[in-house]
């Protein structure tokens, strides 16, 4: 190295010198070529270093769907719309269903640890759904939805408020198709049959609020409310504040149990 170095400042200073006669002079010429030569190189590591590795973009929050929901036997609103009065909010939509969930096959790819969800939805004798949900602890990078021309595919992180300071948090995928005409057959590799029982459920809605009496079997009621928006800590902050501290106010005492488990446990 030093060598090269040396040659370089030599030839700088005698120009000449460079071009001379001889085994010298060749060796002299390959070696000021091999010296610059070597130099861009270090420069050009040296650049490297020097610049700032590119920082990589931070990934956008997924949606969000934050709960709250109790039994009407332990406190709290008895109704729908005694939790709309407690949050001193008046009804802008309401809705009447009747729901019912599958025992089935899960699909075999479904991924460890998430659970698979078939449920049937009907608004009176207008509109059928059916409805296919994948919920587990983690994020995926892709799911397959089984059902047939499936529409509004949709993907969320379900956070449950489950007391003071404790959420319960589902990473939830979804699918469903729709029909006017009568009730939606799931795809025969499910082998999916109704269970033996169903659930009246009524929903008012103001805005993004969703206010939710369910009639549940073995005579349980739950009220529910939720709301949309994003996985944040901004967003629970606003949802605990403005939703759940008011209707704990008023006697409710949020419940661990989810719907799903509620209403597919049909008496014996």
């Amino acid at each position: 190295m030093y060598e090269f170095l040396n040659e370089v400042r030599l030839n700088r200073q005698h120009p000449n010198r460079a071009f001379g006669n001889g085994d010298n002079a060749m060796r002299r010429n390959r070696l000021t070529l091999t010296a610059c030569a070597l130099a861009c190189t270090l420069i050009g590591y040296a650049a490297q270093a020097q610049s700032p590795a590119p920082t990589p973009a931070a990934a956008a929050p997924m949606q969000a769907e934050y709960a709250v929901r109790w039994d009407i036997q332990e406190g709290g609103p008895k109704s729908a719309k005694d939790a709309l009065e407690a949050l001193h909010l008046k009804a802008e939509k309401f809705e009447d269903f009747v729901v019912q969930y599958f025992e089935f096959k899960p699909p075999s790819d479904t991924p460890n640890g998430f659970k698979p969800i078939l449920r049937a939805r009907t608004k009176g004798n207008k509109k059928h759904e059916l409805t296919f949900k994948l919920r587990g602890d983690r994020a995926l990078s892709s799911w397959t939805c089984p059902l047939a021309s499936p529409v509004k595919p949709k993907q969320e992180v379900d956070v449950s408020v489950l007391g003071t300071n404790q959420t319960k948090r589902a990473f939830s995928y979804s699918c469903a198709q729709e029909s006017k005409v009568g009730a939606v057959d799931p795809p025969a590799a499910l082998d999916a049959h109704l269970a033996s029982c169903a659930s009246q459920m009524v929903r008012f809605e103001v805005g993004e609020l969703k206010v939710e009496e369910w009639h549940l079997p073995g005579d349980v009621v739950l009220v529910e409310v939720s709301r949309g928006g994003v996985d944040t800590p901004a967003d629970l902050a606003s949802f605990l504040k403005e939703v759940v501290e008011p209707l704990v106010g008023a006697g409710a005492k949020p419940s661990q149990s989810s719907k799903t488990d509620l209403g597919s446990d049909c008496p014996k």
